[in-house]
């Protein structure tokens, strides 16, 4: 199978993607702390009309699809432990799909946390 290519001109936003950690303070109290785990260029688009209407009846009014080329850090990334952060605002993974499963295209579809 052929590697699919992405035109790296249009990874055109930078984005973080943080990763949910759970830390105990001396006392053993733990606590989720937020940290950066991996930045990388994206491009950012919004969703189609199907899928806009469909979020609206779930009240996931501002749902963004981040594509960003695939690497090792990427491949263990899901929707509970990560989230993406992107011009200040932070969203929740609801999908993660690598394109055609060819390992070096994926698109991760995200909800603005409120």
């Amino acid at each position: 199978m052929s590697k699919l290519t992405v035109d790296i001109g249009q990874l055109d936003k930078r984005i973080t993607i943080q990763h949910l950690a759970i830390e105990s303070d001396v006392g053993a109290n733990e606590s989720e702390q937020w940290r950066d785990y991996y930045s990388c260029w994206a491009s950012v688009n919004g969703v189609s009309n199907r899928e806009y209407w469909r979020a609206r009846e779930q009240h996931e009014e501002n749902i963004v699809n981040f594509r960003v080329r695939c690497c090792s850090a990427l491949k263990q990334i899901n929707k509970t432990d990560y989230r993406i952060v992107f011009g200040g605002r932070v969203y929740d993974i609801t999908f993660i799909d690598d394109v055609l499963f060819a390992g070096s295209i994926m698109n991760i579809k995200g909800v603005e946390h409120v």
